[in-house]
């Protein structure tokens, strides 16, 4: 993968990373809603907790998105995992290079006089 390709991939976690930031949000208000509505429950926010106010297929479809939910962190808790195995690699293979730079520092250096030969 080369450097650009690279820049656009971050870009875009950090355009999916935003996203995920707003739906959060948007959960929250939802369920600060939906406990408001529902009164002290002793579930919480789970799905089970909301059956008498939602009719069948308003029930049918939080289960639905919240399991869609469950299945996207799941794939971005992996994707972060994949990441940072890649960036502590890449930091291995830089420091390497470093290292072999500073051994030969004296040997590339450009010759007096600006002349190749």
């Amino acid at each position: 993968m080369d450097l650009e390709a690279i820049r656009k991939h971050v870009l875009y976690q950090k355009s999916l990373c935003s996203g995920i930031r707003a739906l959060d949000d948007e959960l929250r208000v939802l369920r600060r809603q939906m406990a408001a509505a529902s009164g002290p429950q002793p579930e919480g926010t789970s799905p089970g907790a909301f059956q008498g106010l939602c009719d069948a297929d308003c029930s049918l479809q939080l289960r639905q998105v919240m399991d869609d939910l469950e299945v996207v962190q799941k794939r971005v808790r992996r994707l972060n995992r994949v990441y940072a195995g890649l960036l502590r690699h890449s930091r291995r293979s830089i420091n390497v290079l470093i290292s072999v730079m500073a051994k030969y520092t004296g040997t590339y250096s450009p010759l007096p006089g600006g002349s190749v030969w």
